[in-house]
């Protein structure tokens, strides 16, 4: 009969806990709908001269002809206009 009991409250136990993270969940995940935030990984791009990848925004940025590069640095930036000047 104790053993019974036990199984009983465990159980109880398990939906209560169950229900209290379901709830937890959906307010979390409402409350990021509701204000547009979205978690994401950040952009990375590719360096044309020395072929390392950079995050995005805190890339170098240069418009070459009709494009826009991204760079690691400034030096990267500086050897990569030398190179394809034309």
């Amino acid at each position: 009969m104790r053993g019974l009991l036990i199984l009983i409250t465990l159980i109880l136990v398990y939906y209560a806990l169950k229900a209290v993270f379901r709830s937890a969940f959906i307010a979390y995940h409402e409350e990021n709908s509701r204000t547009g935030q979205r978690q994401q990984g950040e952009d990375m791009v590719m360096d044309p001269e020395c072929r390392t990848y950079v995050i995005k925004d805190r890339a170098v940025t240069r418009r070459i002809g009709k494009s826009i590069h991204f760079f690691c640095s400034e030096e990267c930036a500086q050897r990569y206009e030398e190179a394809h000047r034309g």
